[in-house]
């Protein structure tokens, strides 16, 4: 009704939970989408599920949970499942950083690799996983580095999440999405003001939307107003129409629900 191309439900809400859907429910989700020509991709549980975990019934249930809404993206025919990966700890030491984590890098990043291997196989090309840059850590983006070239894995850009609350461009974190840019799926997009909590409508901060828009347009992304409540992502469809105008181009965009 209102323009939008895809929903995205978060699966850490306990009404989204997988197991609450039964096979004739899941049918009839996918059958209403198809009808209303209405596509859907899926945001993982966000709720500190580590992939990283070197505890192994802690690591076993985490991927567990992770196949459970692969299966249940599978079933509904959703096109993505967005996933983040938490970074390791670490301990300081006096006031200082520490080296806990330099000396136990090659656990942790295994512990990653082996995940997302895990979760790749598991997805049987039916569903793409793209990780997204919430809290990415320098460590997944070298597991990550080693995995897009070769394996049925891809990215979800957060916009937002890769600037400093005062809107500057983390530069390791962008120069990595630049990378790969053929690997980007999914793109998120929500206003941030300085010092603020971000998810807010696009144009209140300082980020330049029309700056990456026009780097990714051009390739295979769908873009998500990753804004609430619903009222905002209306307001901000408006505007991010505005700015596509302004280059001559007009692209379908979705709220995350």
């Amino acid at each position: 009704r209102h323009g939008f191309g895809y929903i995205v439900p978060d699966l850490m809400v306990p009404r989204f939970f997988p197991e609450r859907f039964s096979k004739s429910e899941r049918r009839r989700i996918r059958e209403a989408a198809a009808s209303r020509n209405v596509s859907i991709s899926f945001h993982g549980p966000s709720d500190y599920l580590n992939l990283g975990a070197l505890y192994p019934e802690v690591r076993k249930a985490v991927l567990h949970r992770i196949k459970m809404c692969l299966g249940f993206a599978r079933d509904v025919e959703a096109k993505r499942l967005t996933l983040h990966i938490d970074p390791p700890f670490d301990f300081v030491f006096a006031g200082r950083e520490g080296t806990y984590l330099r000396d136990h890098w090659s656990t942790y990043r295994n512990a990653i690799k082996q995940s997302l291997l895990e979760l790749i196989d598991f997805s049987q090309r039916d569903v793409l996983i793209c990780i997204e840059n919430d809290r990415l850590s320098r460590m997944a983006m070298e597991v990550l580095e080693e995995l897009l070239p070769r394996e049925n894995l891809f990215l979800t850009w957060d916009i937002p999440k890769s600037h400093t609350t005062s809107g500057e461009p983390i530069v390791e974190m962008e120069n990595f999405f630049m990378r790969h840019l053929k690997k980007i799926r999914e793109c998120h997009l929500h206003g941030q003001k300085p010092g603020k909590r971000s998810h807010d409508v696009i144009g209140v901060g300082a980020i330049d939307f029309a700056h990456y828009l026009e780097i990714l347009v051009s390739h295979d992304v769908c873009f998500t107003l990753e804004i609430r409540p619903r009222e905002e992502a209306l307001k901000s469809l408006e505007i991010l129409k505005d700015l596509l105008e302004n280059f001559g181009w007009k692209i379908s965009a979705s709220a995350e629900l």
